[in-house]
This record gives structure tokens, sequence and C-alpha cells, in this order.
């Protein structure tokens, strides 16, 4: 089975809102599906931004962040949407799925 290539970003929209603080959005060329959301939200994370602060739905990925931080929440999102595209991205194993350790199939594949 293909790895899906992860989004291209087809154009970018940064707004002022005012008292220092930014809204972007980054529009991609496809539509993300369910489980590619999913994967993107579950990368693991030790730095701010998190990928739960980013809002990703359909072909936009949404962040509001402070004026100076602007570069750094772009780098992150890109960072966290390449991340979740790798081949080989986390499976249950018997070691890390509690049903898995215990015998039980999976509840969801």
């Amino acid at each position: 089975m293909e790895t899906p290539r992860p989004p291209e970003v087809v154009r970018e929209r940064v707004s002022r809102l005012g008292a220092g603080r930014l809204s972007g959005a980054l529009i991609f060329d496809r539509e993300l599906s369910r489980d590619e959301i999913q994967r993107f939200y579950a990368q693991t994370h030790d730095t701010y931004p998190r990928p739960v602060d980013f809002d990703l739905a359909g072909r936009v990925l949404r962040y509001e962040c402070d004026e100076a931080d602007e570069s750094r929440w772009r780098l992150a999102a890109e960072i966290y949407l390449v991340k979740s595209f790798r081949e080989g991205s986390r499976r249950r194993t018997a070691d890390t799925d509690a049903r898995l350790k215990r015998g039980l199939r999976p509840l969801h594949r």
C-alpha cells in the first residue's frame, strides 16, 4: 500500500487581529482524510505549539498566535504535517496497546 503524500500549501493567509496577535491559515491542494487529520493530532510534542493548538479541517489548517511567534507556529505546522505522513507511522503493537497485550482484538482498525 502506498503511503499518501503530505498535502502542499497552495495559499497562505495571515491577518492581524490587533494587540499583537495574528490569525494564520494554510490552504492545501487537497482535502485531508479523517485518518490523516487523526495522525496530525496524534503527533507527540514536547514544546509549544502543540498539534492540538491548530485547527485542521478539510483543506485548511488555522492557528492564532502572537505576532512575534508567527514563524515558529508556521514551522511547527509544517513539521507536524510531515511527521504525520512519514512511512512507518505508529501502529498498535502488543507492547503499546493494552487490548493486544491481553490477547483481545483491536476495537478500531
